[in-house]
């Protein structure tokens, strides 16, 4: 199988010939170190990776040696870590949010990212275009605090505006389906931590849960698979998810208490599951050993049909070269 087989079999819980693995972010420093490369689409290739997470283009304005505004207004800081800091926001006031114009989504240079990825690898590799459903871009339009307190002080209002934002990627996710074929979606909106919803379960389920039944939706009409990424505990959502439609869920987080073999059991018949080799322990202060061990159980609670093993987020600049290096090798010697 090539990688894209093996993916688009694993999140239809078919049994590949090998567990798959991909990675929301490859940290420049660590791809660098094991292939020589900081280009993502560089290091995939070189670490034979079953597929590439893409995100769209946006231009920059540079304001200072570590500051830029990008294409929708955002004031950002480079950090060094995969996805620099917000500092400032567009959008003063909830009640403003008609007069903000998004992004053209299909700017000849959304997608130039896409493009190169689908260049080099053709049908070889997944390639999985990083959208959102919703919640992020209100995050980022009106602040995180702003975003929260309007949530609960303006519920219409933030539901009229989050339809708006549901509206901007079922646009994009439609120009990326009748342009390039777009076969795999991915959101990657954080609305939990460890202990729980950021927001009241009931007030969750009023207020964002139509708009993220309609954006699921939206990307199943267009024939996609979707795979949903949140940390945190998100017990109380799984069963809402699921019914809206999502074909993966991304990554079981240790770190809230969630434990792979626990969800394989309670929705492995109904969705695949990503993860968990933990970002915030073996791979960054174990041995290769360690890191091997962890992969083994994995798989073993994983199973070999509806998983994809990854680390439990991202391979980000703590994690050792050499620690990634041995999940790699472990996932091919046991998967």
């Amino acid at each position: 199988m090539t990688g894209k087989e093996r993916m688009l079999s694993a999140l239809r819980r078919e049994e590949p010939d090998h567990v798959p693995t991909f990675e929301w972010f490859i940290d420049d420093g660590v791809g660098e170190a094991l292939t020589g490369s900081r280009d993502a689409i560089d290091i995939v290739e070189a670490l034979d990776i079953d597929g590439i997470n893409v995100r769209a283009d946006y231009t920059r304005e540079t304001l200072g040696e570590d500051t830029f505004r990008d294409e929708w207004g955002v004031t950002r800081q480079l950090t060094g870590d995969c996805i620099a800091a917000s500092r400032a926001h567009p959008i003063a006031s909830l009640a403003d949010h008609d007069a903000y114009t998004f992004p053209a989504p299909a700017a000849p240079h959304r997608f130039a990212t896409l493009e190169r990825a689908i260049e080099r690898f053709g049908d070889r590799r997944a390639i999985i275009l990083n959208l959102r459903d919703g919640f992020s871009d209100m995050r980022d339009l009106l602040g995180y605090e702003e975003a929260l307190v309007q949530f609960m002080v303006e519920p219409a209002l933030f539901a009229e505006f989050l339809d708006r934002c549901v509206e901007y990627n079922l646009a994009m996710a439609r120009h990326a389906v009748e342009t390039y074929g777009t076969r795999i979606v991915a959101t990657t909106d954080d609305i939990a931590n460890a202990g729980g919803l950021l927001f009241p379960p009931d007030q969750y389920f009023e207020v964002i849960g139509p708009a993220f039944r309609k954006v699921i939706q939206g990307y199943k009409d267009l024939g996609c698979l979707v795979v949903k990424h949140c940390d945190g505990d998100v017990s109380a959502v799984v069963d809402f998810w699921i019914e809206c439609g999502i074909d993966c869920l991304d990554p079981i987080d240790p770190d809230a208490g969630l434990r792979l073999d626990d969800y394989k059991q309670r929705y492995g018949d109904r969705i695949c599951l990503k993860g968990n080799v933990d970002c915030k322990g073996a791979l960054c202060g174990g041995t290769a050993e360690d890191v091997q061990n962890e992969v083994r159980e994995c798989l073993r609670k994983g199973g070999k049909s509806g998983y994809i093993l990854s680390s439990s987020n991202t391979i980000h600049r703590g994690v050792k070269p050499e620690n990634y290096r041995a999940m790699l090798k472990a996932l091919r010697t046991w998967g």
